[in-house]
């Protein structure tokens, strides 16, 4: 009898106090902590989902991501990151720990997803991703960052940005090094800088990408090898729509929109089959 008598009692339990129940499988709600840093703290080392709930989170120092197997997802553009800092530090930081002095950490499955992150013109980069295998970045909004809005550093094993908007940033929208396997597609890249910038890397799969009004280039790829870009639309860029630079080979460029860009449409600076 006393047998089955715990389990209504574990059952009013967890119906009192949900959140108790939620944080046990991962569930991680942000509301329910004082800051978005410490939602992120209180991951499991199993992993889970961080959810951020609708308002403004002003940041004057970067948020830390540093667990696996996990998802931040907000509530579309009305989740919005502010960037306050004017040192050149970056809104969102996802890397392991132990990667500053040991770059060959790595971290596994992180994903995140429609939420909003601006900053401004001292700001760093909207998010700065180091040391991540199989990073998907999907729906974000990423705009007027002081640096690149997204920036892939050694996220060597398939990294995918798609279906993201990255806008007005004062570098590249998207830059990518050391990073392998590559999906970009479905995004739109407006007045960066430079819309994407893809160096030291392999398999860049870029496909039915909107670009236009950029500052200067549309898709520089430096020292990469065996790339596809193909169906994008690239116009009015003040430099060149599309750079091949530092000894790119295996590359093939097809069926893309280019209009009106004011250096030229595609440059073979240092390319070979």
């Amino acid at each position: 009898m006393n047998r089955g008598m715990k389990m209504p009692l574990l059952l009013v339990s967890l119906f009192c106090f949900p959140w108790i129940s939620a944080l046990a499988q991962g569930i991680i709600r942000a509301s329910d902590f004082d800051s978005l840093q410490a939602a992120l703290d209180a991951v499991p080392e199993s992993g889970g989902v961080v959810q951020i709930p609708p308002g403004e989170f002003e940041l004057r120092e970067p948020l830390i991501f540093r667990t696996e197997n996990t998802r931040l997802e907000g509530s579309g553009a009305a989740s919005h990151l502010i960037n306050l800092n004017e040192d050149g530090q970056a809104a969102l930081i996802v890397r392991p720990d132990g990667y500053v002095t040991d770059p060959k950490t790595r971290m596994w499955r992180v994903q995140l997803g429609n939420f909003r992150i601006s900053g401004n013109p001292k700001s760093g980069h909207g998010v700065h991703a180091q040391g991540i295998q199989e990073i998907f970045i999907h729906g974000l909004s990423v705009d007027r960052n002081g640096k690149d809005g997204v920036y892939l550093e050694n996220c060597y094993e398939d990294p995918r940005v798609s279906d993201s908007i990255l806008t007005y940033n004062g570098h590249s929208g998207l830059r990518l090094t050391d990073c392998h396997d590559i999906v970009v597609n479905g995004n739109h890249f407006e007045e960066n800088r430079d819309a994407v910038r893809c160096v030291d890397s392999f398999n860049l799969c870029m496909n039915g990408n909107n670009l236009d009004d950029h500052l200067r280039h549309g898709v520089v790829i430096e020292n990469t090898y065996g790339s596809v870009l193909s169906g994008n639309m690239i116009e009015e860029c003040n430099g060149t729509a599309i750079i091949l630079d530092r000894n790119c080979y295996g590359i093939a460029i097809s069926a893309n929109v280019i209009a009106h860009e004011l250096e030229g449409g595609v440059d073979l600076r240092d390319a070979h089959v």
